[in-house]
Order: C-alpha cells, then structure tokens, then sequence
C-alpha cells in the first residue's frame, strides 16, 4: 500500500513545483516487504523505478544455475538489486560500487538493514585506478561517467579482487550506464575469475556485438536477452570445469 501511494505521489510531484520536487527526493523513505525485507528510498523516478523493476518485475532473475559465492555489483545505485540477488540467491559477501554520493549513503543503509554481509565502495567503474568525472542525473539511476560533471574516484574490477580477498566472483551484475564500452575496452583479464554475468546493456551508446565479443572472447557462455524466458537480460556463464 505505501509503494502504491508512493508511485501515484511521484507522478503528482512532476507537476509541482520544483522546490517541493528537490524536498521529496531528498526525504528518505522506507518501505518494509515480505521476508523482512526493508528498503529505503526516495521519492525519486530513478529509485522507484528500480524498486519496480528489480522487486516487482524481478528483471535480474537469472536464466542460468548459480553457484554460491561473492557478488560485484556494478553499478549499484541504491543498494535494490544487490539486496534482492542476495536474498534471493544467497550471494555473500556483495560488493557494490556506485559513484554517486548519495545513492552510495542509500546502497549501505539498505544492506545494513538487510543484514548483508557486504560494502559499498563510492567509486566508478573503468580501465584504470584514477579520477573520472561523473554526471548525475536528476533521476537516481541516469547518473553516468562522462567528459564533465563531479570528479570521483574510479577504480578497476581488479582492484576490487585484489583489495577485496576474493579469488573469484560468482556473479558480476553490471548497469553502468553505457560505461561498458570504456571497461571492456580495457584490461579483461579479470573476466578469468568470473562465474558469471547478467548485464544491462546500453546498445544506442556502446559498441554492442563488441562488448559481447570481448567478454565471450575470455571463455565465457553468451546467453541473450529474452532466449531463456521473457525478458531475461544478456548474460554470460563461464565454460570452466
């Protein structure tokens, strides 16, 4: 009932003025779920969106088996979709990487409160350690690296292995809002300690079959969207024993 009042809230607050707008996007809400689930958010199209997409929609199902084992979300936004693989598929520990400040505060509040045994690491995702600029978006989950916008920290899948004393990730989920295009662009041997991955991608702002090729070119299995069940998304498994 509060996610149903909630959605025909945020479709009155786009007609309302836009300081009543930025007040209802900064006051965190939270909804309580089946399981015990809680998830907070804001009364932002982004987060609600996700809240549909990831809980109701159930758009990260997986169209393969999985194994037990960690979780690297890319692209984390506010924690929705690490929190829902988790339950749902038991993944521990997750690592979750969002640039965005404020989503990141959000992403941790909602594995704490979900008791899931993970961290948030407040960075982008690319081909190397340095700096990057990040646009955000006035909706939650637009927000991408670019030419402008805030500078922030990015970091490498490899790092995150190597700092995070995982051998392997069972799972990489990736939405970086067309970012793929740079990070598969660069380095890939990280995908040589990865199980599996279920990604969003971006084809009218990346080289599509491209990034396909590079991934399935480290012995990785392509499964396309929508071959395994409506609308399941692209995903890869590894080929290995």
């Amino acid at each position: 009932m509060r996610l149903g009042l909630d959605f025909a809230l945020a479709r009155f607050l786009a007609a309302s003025p836009e300081e009543d707008q930025a007040r209802a996007v900064r006051t965190v809400r939270t909804v309580h779920l089946k399981g015990g689930v809680r998830l907070s958010y804001r009364l932002n199209k982004g987060d609600l969106h996700g809240i549909r997409e990831v809980w109701l929609d159930e758009c990260y199902r997986l169209p393969f088996e999985n194994s037990s084992g960690a979780l690297l979300d890319l692209g984390a936004n506010i924690g929705l979709t690490s929190v829902w693989l988790a339950r749902k598929y038991g993944f521990a520990p997750v690592i979750a990487v969002e640039p965005d400040p404020r989503n990141a505060a959000l992403a941790r509040r909602n594995l704490e409160q979900n008791a899931i045994n993970g961290e948030v690491i407040e960075a982008a995702i690319g081909p190397r350690e340095g700096a990057a600029h990040f646009e955000a978006s006035g909706i939650s989950n637009l927000g991408k690296v670019s030419t402008t916008g805030s500078p922030v920290r990015m970091t490498t899948v490899a790092a995150i292995l190597e700092k995070s004393g995982c051998a392997r990730f069972a799972l990489v989920k990736m939405d970086i809002e067309g970012g793929e295009q740079e990070l598969l662009a660069g380095p890939t041997d990280w995908l040589d300690r990865v199980d599996a991955i279920i990604a969003e991608f971006h084809p009218d702002r990346i080289d599509y079959p491209g990034a396909i090729r590079s991934i399935a070119a480290r012995g990785l299995k392509y499964i396309p969207a929508s071959s395994v069940f409506p609308h399941n998304m692209d995903s890869f498994v590894s080929r290995r024993p």
